[in-house]
């Protein structure tokens, strides 16, 4: 598997997502959010989805930002029609429009439908915590491929929520789950690297489990909620974001058939300071981190991680070391930059 130090896979995206049609800005932003998962180790949502937003570019399945329209808002809120908007460039720009309306008015909900894919949640929310605020971003989305507890069909999308809050030390506290078991593409992963799945993610219909990725885009297959066979937390939280998502944002909660689409989200910003004094919150932040570092470790475990903090260090870990990309996923960007007449970076 080829390895490639950031900065040249940045410009190799950059270059790609140009020579399809983005603007400059939104193919940095949108590149940039790629690498980043890369770089946290979230393969799953990193550049193995570069080849397939470009192919819905030039297939006008996704247009650039610019067209979405405003459906409704008041002065805490918005309702927005991406109409088939960059997934992840707009969802940047609805979560700054909260925080702007929070900053103002203490909250701001910015709910969005008609989107294409917005990528790792966990990019967004931290962009209102370095404003000195709390943020929320809530999906029904990702395919319907999850059973519901007890179930054995496809029902529900991964559904995930990331919450981001700010510290008095250090990078922002960062939680991003899916209320499936994993999200899809760590199931893609996989099967680029042709290994097979821990038999506690997916069943089939049968309720019997199901080690072989290649079968994961088939209807007879269903993952199974956070948590596998006492999964009914994860049922429970990924039914109230469906709820809370899919049907704040006008695109329709999961169904045979919803509304618009489903795959809506809400992006949420809460002002610290109408609540407490941002210094003092943090302190309070502190004690909770200072508190929970202090227990014991189990036998084999080398320290407490708070949420996020993982991915700082596995952050530091491959920008000095590089990115290591599966041969499936490399050969799919040579082959669009061939077609783009985009140079390909040495790896």
């Amino acid at each position: 598997m080829p390895t490639i130090q950031h900065q040249p896979l940045r410009d190799f995206g950059y270059a790609l997502f140009e020579a399809a049609g983005v603007p400059a800005d939104q193919a940095r932003t949108a590149t940039d959010h790629l690498v980043e998962a890369n770089l946290m180790g979230h393969d799953s949502h990193g550049m193995l989805h570069a080849a397939g937003y470009i192919r819905g570019l030039q297939s006008g399945a996704i247009q650039p930002v610019g067209n979405q329209q405003i459906l409704r808002e008041t002065p805490v809120s918005a309702v927005i029609d991406a109409n088939r908007s960059f997934g992840i460039v707009l969802t940047y720009e609805a979560m700054r429009m909260a925080v702007a309306k929070a900053k103002e008015h203490t909250l701001g909900a910015v709910a969005v439908h008609r989107s294409s894919h917005i990528g790792r949640l966990g990019a967004f929310p931290p962009l209102a915590a370095a404003e000195d605020c709390i943020g929320i971003l809530m999906l029904n989305g990702g395919g319907r491929f999850v059973a519901p507890f007890g179930g054995t069909e496809r029902k529900l999308p991964p559904n995930p929520i990331a919450i981001s809050v700010p510290t008095l030390n250090g990078p922002a506290m960062m939680l991003d789950i899916t209320t499936s078991m994993v999200a899809g593409g760590k199931v893609l992963v996989a099967g680029s690297k042709e290994q097979p799945l821990p038999p506690d993610w997916m069943i089939d219909l049968d309720g019997n489990p199901v080690t072989d990725p290649s079968r994961f885009r088939s209807n007879d297959v269903a993952m199974l909620p956070l948590g596998g066979a006492l999964g009914y937390k994860g049922y429970g939280l990924s039914m109230m974001i469906d709820a809370i998502a899919g049907g704040l944002s006008w695109a329709g909660c999961s169904s045979e058939e919803p509304t618009r689409g489903g795959s809506g989200y809400l992006a949420l910003a809460i002002k610290i300071e109408s609540f407490i004094d941002v210094a003092d919150y943090k302190k309070e932040v502190q004690r909770l981190i200072d508190w929970v570092k202090s227990s014991p470790t189990m036998p084999g475990v080398k320290q407490i991680y708070l949420p996020g903090e993982i991915e700082e260090e596995r952050r530091r870990k491959h920008e000095a070391e590089g990115i290591t990309i599966p041969e499936g996923i490399w050969g799919d960007l040579v082959g669009i930059a061939q077609e783009l007449d985009v140079a390909v970076p040495a790896v």
